[in-house]
């Protein structure tokens, strides 16, 4: 049996939850209907809600340190990390994720204030029990939230280095390596370890490293494309770098850093034209039919 404080919190819940449940949802959709319009089923959300206080009622019917209290407060975290992830894989702030318990507190706080019959001492002792139970889950939306947006976040990064990255089978024996953004240590570990991947599998007699989206080409990142250039040669993939700014060029030579062994070209369209005349080809413009018609 639970304890007379949280029986009677329990009670005062069951009385009050159809007046708990529409206040809460209407809150709920007042702010994230505002800030993100579309992305909520009111129907859907009635229902997640509606369980999630069920549980909270449950909470309180049960014994505190019980196994049974534990089973229940175990599925009313689940039942609120749920909530929290959607919300955090649609983009929600942690603020507004953070309302959905910071309504019910005070909307629950607000019924227990207003119940009449009741004197201080036990209201006052009511109100720490509810607020212990609503605190862990306050605190069980915020972990959830931070570690799905961690997720979401670390998927995201990810998938932008495979972007900035690709290795491109360009021709028969042709790689190209089209390098975006700025090129530090992982990503450059990263980036070499593809491009070996891709000349072992494709047999790529040619790479052609492309420069021209990266925005610093200073000692740092000669460095971390010359270990790319070195591992390459070793698979026996000879290199071609275009897109060298003036400005890269001149603070390589000041620097006296040289790509020696190294074939560079100024653009990609140069680049190209040598990487084809490395593997004995040409690109020839394509003489139109004449049809004589009497």
């Amino acid at each position: 049996m639970s304890t007379p404080v949280s029986a009677s919190i329990a009670s005062l819940l069951v009385a009050q939850r159809d007046n708990i449940l529409n206040e809460w949802v209407s809150s709920l959709l007042g702010l994230w209907s505002k800030n993100y319009p579309g992305s909520l089923n009111e129907a859907e959300l009635r229902a997640q809600v509606d369980k999630l206080l069920g549980e909270v009622i449950e909470q309180f019917n049960a014994e505190h340190g019980t196994p049974e209290f534990d089973v229940i407060r175990a599925r009313t975290i689940e039942t609120i990390r749920q909530i929290s992830i959607s919300r955090a894989k649609q983009g929600f702030k942690p603020t507004d994720t953070a309302q959905l318990v910071f309504f019910l507190k005070n909307i629950c706080t607000n019924a227990l204030n207003s119940a009449s019959g009741m004197d201080s001492s036990p209201r006052a002792t009511m109100l720490i029990a509810l607020q212990d139970v609503l605190d862990h889950l306050s605190l069980a939306n915020f972990e959830s939230y931070v570690e799905t947006r961690e997720k979401v976040i670390a998927q995201q990064s990810l998938s932008l280095q495979e972007l900035s990255s690709p290795v491109v089978r360009m021709w028969d024996q042709i790689l190209l390596l089209p390098l975006v953004g700025v090129v530090d240590t992982f990503r450059a570990r990263q980036v070499t370890e593809r491009l070996l991947e891709a000349i072992s599998r494709y047999e790529a007699v040619v790479t052609i490293i492309d420069v021209t989206g990266v925005p610093v080409f200073d000692t740092g990142v000669a460095r971390h494309i010359m270990k790319a250039v070195d591992a390459a040669q070793l698979l026996g993939s000879r290199i071609v770098i275009t897109g060298i700014s003036p400005e890269g060029a001149q603070t390589l030579t000041k620097l006296g850093i040289s790509f020696e062994g190294v074939t560079s070209r100024a653009t990609l369209r140069a680049g190209v034209a040598e990487a084809f005349a490395m593997i004995n080809r040409r690109v020839l413009k394509i003489q139109p039919n004449t049809t004589n018609t009497q």
